[in-house]
């Protein structure tokens, strides 16, 4: 997708027919727009929101205004008057013309709840604009509104990427990347198709009061279990609070000087205490694997010397292994002669003979069984050995690891016992509502545990009776239909969860590949940025032995969440090229429009964003002011500049002292702000090269 241009027809602030076009070649595919503080830089951001989804952003006051103020003042009682945005762009070897509009007639002096129309149109080969149909879901398509504030990014609000919350607008933005909306719909949807199947099976009459009691049951555990998950995902959130909270704390502690070695210690213990830990979980789940495949041999100490002992029997005996097989002795009856020559005929004193030993002949599967079995037997003793042997080692190994948990417990504790003795009162109190949030995190994590637990019994109760369902004789054809479909749906949604949590990892491990690339190509610090496996962005700092969270300043933050919406972009992008969309996921090159993304920056930070903006996408269209940009960004971003528009605010009032009348670009002057004008509003000018 490339914006070729917007349009916008006394929208907001915007009178009369203002027109913008977009810079679209490859090396120069920057187009600026300066304008001051409140003078129309977030309407036009909200323009292409409002145009292609109808939604200005929460912070759009006076919603229902979107006829210019002076326009509808002006216009005589009953007048028609329009309002309309018209945004011209390429997508998919197509031109497109989107308009939305709102028209009514001027009663009285406030502007009526407005009631937009959409239109979209494709233009054909021969220039023709051809209607399409459903456009609102035809542009949802094309780019979803889901993902739209990753491409239309207000700068003052981008940060909340970063913070604790943010995880879920990632985990969104790659499900609607990937398509599986209906796939997670889907997942959502079958147990209650399974359940209104189950309603309407029948069961033989004796079992009717049984099925109904059972289905009354699962019907109980199911709500008794989204209960449960209700509980546990409330407290995980409280508990992503909490963890936010404690790494702040943290970081505060590193920047106090009095706690700031301390504070790296116990950076260093407890990262080690991590490892300890992980290392004991790994003995104790191979501890375990160990006891589900061996236990048994434990069970197993005389049964193996009786089973040689009744072998040993059966061979003094002469019965094991046989002196002779059935088959040698069949074959020799069937001949009617002895190996020796003597006759075997019918009735003999001979064959009286061999057919008594016949009756003692052993036959050759049960020779061989019982000479596996000796074998296996005489192993079982040194397989007890060995598995006792190897779980004293996981024993031994599981305390040990214990032990260094407690000590370097002890010594994390005593550093929270130091820092309190310090003579810094903002040390003590930090010290202090850390060991809070600490507390209060457990008790989430404690909440979470009984959750997890409770939802695991409920499930093998749920299990539990749908095989006691599945068991009962159904009364007719219809029934067994029912039973087989309702077995099909449970397999369907385990199949679909599967390759969800597959298809949103892998997205998600690239993801992370292309952040830290992005990042370190502007990152002024040793960090590492991670998107986690739980979708939450994270800054680690590198400069020490050990890996600790960065201190995210400002600027940290705009390029980590920069970073991520141009991860975004490039999957996207890839994704279409290598036809890795899959079901109706998106895929194409998107630009990207940025408001107030130099604010509150300072100018290392400043010169490191305008950099790398013009690689974030195909296109990209800053909205900035002169004042948040500065000469160092013009500077950075002269070169990839393709078009430049100045956005000049008009006001009525006389009485402003600190206007900026000017602006001077490309050694050509252009009014900034029009003190004392005949209208309040905003003008768009384009600069001459």
């Amino acid at each position: 997708m490339k914006f070729i241009s917007v349009e916008l027809e006394n929208f907001r602030p915007y009178q009369g027919t203002q027109k913008i076009s977009f810079a679209q070649a490859p090396d120069t595919n920057v187009t600026v727009l300066w304008g001051t503080n409140g003078g129309g830089k977030t309407t036009l951001l909200n323009a292409f929101t409002w145009a292609l989804y109808g939604v200005l952003s929460s912070d759009v006051e006076n919603q229902d205004q979107l006829i210019n103020t002076t326009v509808w003042n002006n216009a005589p009682e009953g007048t028609p008057l329009t309002a309309s945005v018209t945004i011209e762009f390429e997508h998919g070897n197509h031109v497109y013309i989107v308009k939305r509009s709102v028209y009514t007639p001027k009663h009285g002096p406030f502007q009526p709840r407005p009631r937009p129309e959409l239109q979209l149109w494709r233009r054909e080969s021969g220039g023709n604009l051809e209607p399409v149909l459903n456009p609102s879901g035809h542009l949802d398509q094309i780019m979803p509104q889901r993902l739209s504030r990753f491409f239309f990014v207000n700068g003052e609000r981008i940060e909340a990427l970063v913070k604790h919350e943010g995880g879920d607008d990632v985990r969104e933005a790659v499900k609607t990347l990937l398509g599986l909306e209906a796939m997670e719909r889907a997942i959502m949807h079958l147990p209650k198709v399974a359940e209104k199947l189950r309603r309407g099976m029948k069961a033989e009459d004796a079992s009717q009061h049984k099925l109904d009691d059972l289905l009354r049951q699962l019907e109980d555990t199911e709500r008794m279990i989204q209960e449960q998950q209700r509980r546990r995902t409330a407290a995980e959130k409280e508990q992503k609070h909490f963890d936010a909270e404690i790494k702040l704390l943290n970081l505060r502690m590193t920047q106090l000087t009095e706690a700031k070695e301390l504070q790296h210690n116990r950076y260093r213990l407890e990262d080690q205490l991590k490892r300890v830990q992980t290392a004991r979980q790994e003995q104790e789940e191979e501890r375990a694997k160990l006891v589900g495949t061996s236990g048994f041999l434990a069970f197993l100490p005389t049964l193996p010397g009786k089973v040689l002992a009744a072998c040993e029997e059966l061979r003094e005996r002469g019965e094991l292994p046989a002196p002779l097989k059935r088959a040698f002795i069949d074959e020799l009856i069937e001949r009617g002669e002895c190996i020796c020559g003597t006759p075997l005929g019918e009735g003999s004193p001979h064959r009286a003979a061999l057919e008594s030993w016949r009756a003692r002949a052993g036959l050759a599967e049960v020779e061989a069984a019982w000479n596996q079995l000796r074998g296996t037997v005489e192993s079982i003793e040194e397989q007890r050995v060995q598995m006792y042997d190897a779980l004293r080692g996981f024993d031994g190994r599981i305390a040990e690891a214990q032990e260094e948990e407690r000590r370097l417990e002890h010594g994390i504790g005593e550093i929270g016992i130091k820092l309190k003795r310090l003579p810094s009162e903002e040390v003590v109190e930090t010290e202090e509502k850390l060991e809070a949030a600490k507390s209060a995190r457990d008790e989430k994590v404690a909440v979470i545990g009984a959750a997890n637990a409770e939802i695991q019994r409920l499930s093998d109760v749920k299990e539990d009776l749908k095989k006691q369902i599945k068991g009962l004789e159904v009364k007719d054809a219809r029934s067994r239909r029912i039973k087989n479909r309702i077995m099909a749906i449970e397999e369907a949604g385990r199949a679909l969860t599967q390759i969800l949590e597959i298809l949103s990892q892998g997205v998600r491990r690239r993801l992370d590949a292309r952040i830290r690339d992005l990042y370190r190509l502007v990152s002024l610090k040793n960090y590492e940025p991670e998107l986690a496996p739980d979708f939450d962005l994270e800054l680690w700092d590198l400069s020490g032995s050990v890996r600790v969270a960065a201190p995210k300043s400002t600027g940290e933050n705009m390029l980590l969440s920069l970073a991520f919406v141009g991860s975004l972009i490039g999957e996207a992008r890839e994704s279409q090229s290598g036809g890795r969309t899959f079901i109706q996921g998106i895929g194409g090159d998107f630009p990207v429009v940025m408001d107030a993304v130099f604010g509150n920056l300072d100018d290392d930070y400043r010169k490191a964003v305008a950099d790398f903006l013009p690689k974030l996408a195909s296109q990209v269209v800053i909205l900035t002011s002169k004042a948040q940009a500065g000469e160092i960004v013009e500077q950075e971003l002269r070169p990839r500049l393709g078009k430049q528009y100045v956005i000049t605010a008009h006001t009525t009032k006389t009485d402003v002292s600190s206007a900026t009348e000017t602006l001077t670009l490309n050694g050509n002057t252009y009014p900034y702000q029009v003190v004392g004008s005949n209208r309040t509003g905003a003008e768009i000018t384009e600069v001459r090269s």
